[in-house]
């Protein structure tokens, strides 16, 4: 294989993945992927940030999954979510990520959820509560 197709192909393969959606990972240098927080005992704040190429719908997705993971990691079955999530769309500067990404969007969607045991929930409560791996196995 001579050197000029070799550039060619390394070439492509970075341009290729630099135009893909973020994919499910802790947040990264760029501020892409999710994070928690825990505020009390069994509340946490949730976040997942996906860049321009990434989806409303999966940025969702990917939220929820780590909601659920973070919920049987804990050792709970049960989450709640205690506010309705929140949509943040937002310019990326040039000092937050590389250049080729300048003047890009970013969506970040964040919710607070608290992590419960099936007995924990009162009956009104199981209407809302999401069995953390019945989520995870769709």
């Amino acid at each position: 294989m001579s050197y000029r197709s070799i550039s060619f192909s390394f070439l492509f393969i970075t341009f290729f993945i630099a135009g893909c959606a973020t994919s499910y990972h802790p947040e990264n240098s760029r501020g892409y992927g999710f994070t928690e927080k825990q505020l009390s005992g069994q509340s946490y704040l949730v976040s997942f940030s996906g860049n321009s190429r990434t989806s409303p719908t999966d940025v969702q997705h990917m939220l929820l999954r780590r909601c659920a993971e973070l919920t049987i990691q804990k050792g709970y079955s049960y989450f709640l979510i205690l506010d309705k999530d929140s949509d943040t769309m937002r310019d990326v500067t040039y000092s937050e990520i590389s250049k080729v990404h300048d003047h890009s969007e970013s969506i970040t969607k964040f919710v607070q959820i608290y992590l419960a045991h099936e007995n924990d929930i009162s009956p009104e409560g199981r209407k809302k509560a999401i069995n953390a791996g019945i989520y995870l196995h769709k």
